[in-house]
């Protein structure tokens, strides 16, 4: 596989509270974007980040069979969330912090992916792109109602988190297994990023840096700063090389 990430705290803000976790060699990536000001959005997110990724590369070579994937990105999350929320209650300067979390894992050209929070996961697919993670704020559960036509809901309500990592009482995490052809690209990247570039721009800019991922990646950072910067800005593009064969979805709940 080939991957290249870049995190950026944009042009308002002075500390990045996003945390990119890349490791090509066991195939596992982490993205996080964290949430409650000053020092505790930068806590949670590499927290988090970390803590699931000792207990994905862990247990992955033990119970590396695709089925018991999903169930073994549940509990990494599930040791994220409870670190989080431990640090919070341990050290007052922190309380409230959480973090939004994407994981992706790829076992032999099979990719997998548990979201919480409302960063997101792309599939870049013969030059389209597609988002194939559900928003958690409540901008989303307003659309999906249909009660509300789009350009009547606040757009502040993108911002309201409806379930997080350390602060939530409860998680139900987004859990995937995706079919991917060889050309076929996933994008994990923060808010920062599609707050500020439409989506099409961003399938643009994916397309016309195919050959050099390291150039995508800076080239969507940039096109968020272009937008005028106004979120820290992570990306992260990853290419598998092999053709999957299994599509499911889970729904996976459990608590602190």
């Amino acid at each position: 596989m080939r991957s290249a990430w870049k995190s950026d705290p944009g042009l308002i803000r002075e500390n990045n509270e996003d945390f990119v976790l890349a490791d090509e060699d066991r195939g596992i990536f982490l993205l996080a974007d964290g949430m409650g000001g000053g020092p505790g959005g930068e806590v949670a997110s590499r927290l988090a980040a970390t803590t699931a990724h000792e207990a994905l590369k862990r247990h992955l070579p033990e119970r590396g069979r695709d089925e018991e994937i999903p169930l073994l990105m549940a509990e990494a999350l599930a040791a994220a969330h409870s670190a989080v929320f431990k640090r919070s209650l341990a050290e007052p300067s922190l309380a409230g912090m959480g973090t939004t979390q994407d994981m992706v894992i790829v076992r032999e050209g099979r990719v997998f992916t548990c979201h919480v929070g409302d960063s997101r996961v792309y599939l870049f697919h013969e030059g389209k792109l597609s988002q194939i993670t559900t928003d958690d704020n409540y901008f989303a559960v307003l659309a999906a109602s249909g009660e509300i036509p789009l350009d009547r809901i606040p757009r502040a309500y993108r911002h309201i988190l409806t379930q997080a990592v350390g602060p939530s009482k409860e998680l139900i995490p987004e859990i995937r297994a995706l079919d991917m052809e060889p050309a076929d690209l996933l994008l994990m990247c923060s808010d920062g990023l599609t707050g500020a570039v439409d989506d099409m721009v961003i399938g643009r800019i994916m397309d016309g840096n195919r050959e050099d991922l390291t150039a995508m990646a800076g080239a969507l950072v940039d096109a968020a700063n272009g937008g005028g910067g106004p979120d820290n800005v992570s990306v992260c593009i990853i290419e598998p090389l092999a053709t999957p064969t299994v599509s499911v979805t889970a729904l996976l709940p459990y608590g602190h």
